[in-house]
């Protein structure tokens, strides 16, 4: 426990240190867990142990003045630490309750207040994942589901283990949002007996799926599509049939990614278009990475290009905020990306992107849930969801895309 402290409060002096350590990644995700006037109460202690040399050579000096002080202090702040690493072994996996009555860590009647205990495992946040997380918070509160959130961080063995950890706290179904599209086969064995829906990122193989698994995502052979269709017309209008476009790639080893990319180029090559890639950008659906990517490589080696498709807002909206830093008009050639975020349709109504496509985050969530439920219950599995079946795979459900331009952005509530 001394360690413990004496590790946090040297790294105070070392903010390099700080950050790094896992000590405070796991702060960071119990800031979520502890109250808040508590942690402060702690953060707190170890600023002013750092401040007045407690840790120091004037230690001894300071514990014979104020003992009692001290004492006290060291109380509370061992009782403190104690209930964070408590709640740090029972994150395990990064976890937070959410959903309808949470259930509480000693058991109580949480459970019988909701339907179903399930757990939602996030392989990360971007700025879509993180308003999907809301939703799907939001669609177990509706359909009184109590949903515990497990973080994996891209790492794939961690969500393994987030889904053995919903089996071990008995679970009745685990939503997994893949951090990998192979690793599908291993997170249904991890499963055991829970029933397993795979949420916005299908499996590589749906021969995995069946009557315990399934997945609720979008239809991803259209998404691109409608961005080369979109664009395919454009240059029609403008007579041209010779294009370059910069690329924005989302994350490798994702099934979407692939077929964002594919769909949107096979789209504009079926309308008669000849194409020439002028740069491919591997951004990791990341609008910060896609921003300094896009200002190292396409505007610093001067790049010319005719449009920047984008495998998501987020990337699309990096390459935006590095043209308008550049003194470049991003106006001045079709921007698209998919997903129709908030900043996304913002920057639609602006003109600066020319199209996106609506990727219900509300709708997926709440199909996700249902489908749960559906399946703990016998179901027709796309009973109440709004989604049609996926022709190749009836344990595959698709919430529609929607294309969106400055028409009928307006639309979308």
């Amino acid at each position: 426990m001394h360690n413990l402290v004496m590790r946090t409060i040297i790294s105070q002096k070392n903010p390099t240190s700080f950050k790094n350590s896992q000590l405070i990644v796991q702060i960071r995700e119990l800031r979520k867990k502890v109250h808040f006037v508590l942690f402060c109460v702690l953060i707190e202690f170890i600023r002013e142990g750092v401040r007045s040399g407690f840790c120091g050579s004037r230690g001894a000096a300071i514990l014979y003045a104020e003992e009692r002080s001290i004492v006290m202090k060291k109380q509370i702040v061992s009782g403190l630490i104690s209930a964070v690493m408590a709640l740090t072994l029972l994150a395990g996996c990064g976890s937070s309750s959410s959903g309808s009555a949470a259930p509480a860590a000693g058991g109580g009647d949480a459970k019988s207040e909701n339907k179903y205990e399930m757990a939602y495992v996030l392989s990360t946040r971007d700025e879509y994942l993180g308003l999907l997380e809301e939703n799907v918070a939001a669609a177990a509160d509706e359909l009184g589901v109590g949903m515990e959130m497990k973080y994996a961080g891209e790492d794939s063995q961690k969500m393994i283990d987030c889904i053995s950890a919903a089996k071990t706290e008995g679970k009745d179904a685990v939503l997994v949002n893949l951090n990998a599209a192979e690793d599908a086969q291993a997170c249904i064995e991890a499963a055991g007996d829970m029933k397993v829906v795979f949420i916005n990122r299908v499996p590589a193989d749906y021969g995995v799926l069946g009557e315990s698994a399934a997945a609720v995502a979008s239809d991803e052979n259209t998404s691109g599509a409608y961005q080369g269709e979109y664009l395919a017309e454009y240059f029609a209008n403008k007579g041209q049939t010779e294009v370059s476009y910069v690329l924005l790639r989302g994350t490798e080893g994702l099934v979407h990614t692939n077929l964002r990319t594919d769909k949107a180029l096979e789209a504009m090559e079926a309308a008669g278009i000849k194409l020439t890639e002028a740069a491919c950008i591997h951004a990791n659906y990341n609008r910060v990475t896609a921003r300094d990517a896009f200002a190292a490589d396409v505007i610093g080696k001067e790049v010319k290009y005719d449009c920047i498709i984008s495998n998501n807002d987020a990337m699309a909206l990096g390459a935006i905020a590095a043209l308008n830093e550049a003194g470049i008009d991003p106006k001045a050639a079709p921007i698209v990306g998919i997903d129709a975020t908030q900043d996304g349709q913002d920057a639609i109504k602006s003109g600066e992107m020319a199209m996106t496509v609506f990727q219900s985050a509300p709708g997926q969530a709440k199909s996700s849930v249902q489908a749960a439920i559906n399946m703990l219950e016998g179901k027709d599995l796309a009973e109440g969801t709004e989604c049609e079946v996926a022709s190749d795979c009836p344990y595959v459900l698709y919430f529609p895309f929607e294309p969106i331009t400055a028409e009928n952005v307006d639309s979308l509530k």
